[in-house]
């Protein structure tokens, strides 16, 4: 997956099937600065029975590997600099602040959709809250803050935003709807109004 292979080939000594498509979204949604795109995945197990087995995966993506490797030398100065922004930054409220400048500053965003939601958001200014959120969380990472994505729904429609920690006390942060007032909100869970989530999810 990082390196856009069309396919790969494991020996398995002891196998236990697993959702492999799953797994792969749960990999490419932990490291959205690395995998550009969210391929369509197939498998194949041989033999169909026995403790080893050899598991064979076959990623179909819209884009080239050329393109997306591309993509990928274009994303990553992008990290390197947010990293740098806050190097000298006093704790880790200033640095989640920075960040968000950080990022909000260098585009009027679009919110859309798109199958490149990294690159789309940090080449061109469009994505939707989930890629907005997933960049967030890679920088934040980065300089060694507490991030997290969180999945949910806001006003009944699907929506992602941001579970930060400050000294002892986790914050939600919707930086879209930041951006449009002006200034970094954190919010406590009770007042994540019109906000749904699974609370045993994010702890």
């Amino acid at each position: 997956l990082r390196n856009c292979e069309s396919s790969a080939v494991i020996k398995v000594d002891e196998y236990i099937g697993i959702d492999v498509e799953q797994f792969v979204k749960e990999y490419v949604d932990r490291n959205p600065h690395i995998c550009m795109e969210l391929p369509m995945v197939s498998s194949t197990v041989y033999p169909k029975q026995g403790r080893e087995r050899v598991l064979e995966v076959f990623f179909t993506y819209q884009n080239s590997r050329t393109d997306l490797k591309v993509m990928q030398n274009i994303v990553s100065p992008i990290f390197a600099a947010a990293e740098l922004y806050v190097q000298s930054s006093d704790g880790p409220e200033q640095k989640y602040e920075q960040l968000f400048s950080f990022l909000m500053e260098r585009f009027d965003y679009k919110y859309e959709t798109s199958i490149t939601p990294v690159y789309s958001l940090l080449r061109y200014g469009v994505g939707d809250s989930k890629a907005v959120a997933m960049v967030y969380s890679i920088m934040c990472q980065n300089a060694d803050l507490e991030c997290q994505v969180v999945s949910g729904t806001k006003n009944g429609e699907a929506y992602s935003w941001n579970l930060i920690c400050i000294g002892d006390t986790d914050y939600h942060v919707d930086l879209p709807a930041s951006s449009e007032s002006g200034e970094f909100i954190c919010m406590l869970p009770d007042e994540m109004t019109g906000y749904v989530w699974d609370y045993s999810m994010y702890q």
